[in-house]
């Protein structure tokens, strides 16, 4: 029997669906068991499955957002027309001490594919094992420098480095092979080392080594490639000679994406255009301004290269969310001087610190639907909301742990030592305690500690005198009568950056009393103090302006009804030092030098009914009550001119 042809209209309407299948398949990860994702160098473009791919892509980086918040951000940024996500991989979440390995709970990266994979996003992974990211030490462990009498050459091909980087790799790379596109993941394209044509080494042997390795443990059939700045210095050491690994260029929205990639082509002639970190924000630093690049300029050059008469051009948003350095985790850069990092990590993205939709995250995806129509949906727009945020007003401290008593947190002791540094102490983050009864004076004197790292706070027979910090033109401080010295040396962070990523911490030059060098002593008693055990402080005294000083921990409560919501940290007078809320390390605050002055604390992290806070003031106690408050808004500081 013959056929009846098909109406007009209903061919169309078959035809339009069957387009739209395919088009769904295409851009959808984990549709097939198996897939093949590649890029074409002769027609410069991606494929997944023989068909060009196109991708919007926004850095998000697990580490800095609790896990319960994975879902809501990911889906944020699928709204917002990105159709993959960019992460960092943080070595010294992942394996904090040698050989000890942390794959769960906010370290679940593989959990965190899923997630962007059940969402739709392809995922595009970045291991390092540098990642820079103003991450402390660029995401390496503190092990990796060894010593100041022994250092590692970090980044090259000394043995004792890449030991430490095949170790870890194995661990990790292992777990995100099956879940590359290939094995149907969502994994399609993964980065060897990060900017390494900004470091000093420019170490080719180090770099092909590297490649070999992921090449091993990844499979020959996995998309690598580099990042790196387009200046002609950085394109001579980062991009690594080798067919099989495409090099990118990362810049932001004042540099002439024409220039960049015509200068990329003298390097690599052929390959897909990407950028892989299009900046719509900026870092901050503490005792600097806070920085923010308006919509208006950072859709300048985005639209261009989306239209661009260079062909399809690949970005990638760093940061789309920025998110929070939680803990001891910022890290700090150096440029004549010292600078660290602060708690907030918002980078005036898309996204705010809290998850919010800016009106940026708006300008960019009605430029993205623009251009790239297929990759917006206003369904999963309608699906996404902003964070419920409340105040919970006071909390008064009522309780303390005095200075006195900070050696019951220590989780280690030594007599009798030299001054080691943190790293020979096998110590990561926190504080030490050195403390000495080799001098002591019957009149006034001068202390001297010429290379403080970072920040020293000086204390005689229990008193606290003042504060030595590496930036201070003098580091010099006058001194009562005393027997007993005390210094509660502060690590605000690893350099992560630069040619100075040797930055042990600790005591690293000499500590002079009326010029008698205690350095050279071994007399020392050492307390180590990473604070990530205030769970099991004895907070027995009441807390008071009369007995609370620098050096205290003070405890107060506050109370959640209904359901949890975001808020911040408002410190008011206190004056430098680190929040606990449910003995959560939250961050440092310094507000006295900013730009930030209150602290988020997500609302996974509490609990409905009551609530402890801890405040651990380094520096100065309020001359008013002993008390915070919790307030509904972030203050990060006002922003700077666009940089």
């Amino acid at each position: 029997m013959a056929r009846q042809a098909l109406s007009s209209p209903l061919k169309w309407i078959v035809l339009v669906t069957v387009v739209a299948l395919v088009c769904l398949w295409t851009y959808m990860p984990g549709s097939s068991t198996t897939g093949k994702f590649t890029a074409d160098y002769k027609n410069n473009v991606f494929l997944k499955d023989g068909i060009p791919f196109d991708y919007v892509s926004g850095s998000l980086h697990y580490f800095r957002v609790p896990r319960e918040f994975w879902r809501d951000r990911l889906l944020k940024l699928r709204a917002g027309g990105i159709n993959v996500v960019s992460t960092y991989v943080a070595w010294n979440v992942h394996e904090p001490h040698p050989g000890q390995f942390n794959f769960v709970g906010d370290a679940d990266i593989v959990e965190f594919i899923k997630v962007a994979e059940s969402l739709g996003l392809y995922v595009n992974v970045r291991p390092g094992p540098y990642i820079c990211a103003e991450w402390d030490l660029g995401g390496m462990p503190y092990f990796v420098l060894g010593s100041p009498k022994n250092k590692v050459n970090i980044r090259t091909a000394d043995q004792m480095f890449t030991e430490h980087v095949e170790r870890y790799f194995k661990e990790l790379l292992t777990r995100l092979k099956p879940h590359l596109y290939e094995f149907g993941g969502p994994v399609i394209m993964v980065q060897v080392e990060n900017e390494y044509g900004s470091y000093k080494a420019c170490d080719y042997d180090y770099t092909a080594w590297l490649t070999e390795l992921m090449q091993k443990l990844l499979g020959p059939n996995v998309v690598l490639y580099t990042a790196d700045g387009w200046d002609m210095h950085h394109l001579a050491c980062g991009p690594i000679h080798n067919k099989d690994v495409l090099t990118t260029v990362n810049f932001g929205p004042k540099s002439n994406h024409k220039a960049a990639f015509s200068r990329l082509r003298s390097f690599q002639g052929h390959g897909p255009l990407v950028n892989s970190e299009y900046y719509p924000g900026w870092l901050d630093h503490w005792n600097e301004t806070h920085n923010c690049r308006s919509s208006e300029l950072v859709l300048s050059e985005f639209s261009k290269m989306l239209a661009s008469e260079m062909g399809k051009i690949h970005v990638n948003f760093y940061m789309y969310f920025g998110g929070t350095n939680f803990g001891f985790y910022n890290g700090a850069n150096f440029n004549v001087k010292y600078q660290p990092d602060p708690t907030s990590y918002d980078y005036d993205a898309p996204l705010s610190e809290c998850g919010d939709m800016t009106n940026k995250y708006h300008a960019i995806r009605k430029e993205i639907k623009k251009y790239l129509p297929h990759l917006v949906d206003d369904d999963i727009l309608s699906q996404v909301r902003d964070s419920e945020k409340k105040s919970y007003g006071k909390v008064v401290f009522t309780h303390m742990l005095p200075f006195t008593d900070i050696k019951s947190l220590a989780t280690k002791n030594l007599n009798s030592a030299p001054l080691y540094t943190f790293e020979e102490l096998q110590q990561d983050f926190g504080f030490v305690l050195y403390e000495t009864d080799a001098m002591k004076t019957d009149d006034e004197s001068e202390l001297e500690i010429t290379d403080p790292r970072d920040m020293v706070y000086v204390f005689a027979d229990n008193k606290y005198i003042g504060k030595i910090y590496r930036n201070s033109m003098q580091l010099k401080l006058s001194m009562p009568p005393f027997k007993r010295l005390s210094l509660l040396v502060e690590n605000m962070g690893r350099i992560n950056y630069g040619p100075n990523m040797h930055d042990f911490k600790g005591l690293l030059g000499s500590v002079k009393i009326a010029k008698n060098d205690l350095s050279r002593v071994s007399d020392w008693n050492i307390w180590t103090l990473p604070l990530n055990n205030t769970a099991t402080a004895k907070f027995e005294k009441s807390a008071s302006k009369k007995n609370a000083g620098p050096g205290s921990f003070l405890r107060g409560t506050f109370k959640v009804t209904g359901v949890p919501a975001d808020t911040w940290v408002n410190v008011g007078s206190f004056t430098k030092g680190v929040i606990f809320v449910n003995n959560r390390n939250i961050g440092r605050y310094w507000p006295k030098v900013g730009p930030q002055k209150h602290l988020y604390v997500p609302s996974v992290w509490l609990k409905e009914g009551i609530n402890q806070l801890t405040i651990f003031e380094l520096e100065e106690m309020p001359q008013s009550e002993l008390l915070v408050e919790l307030v509904d808004q972030p203050d990060i500081g006002s922003c700077a001119p666009n940089t």
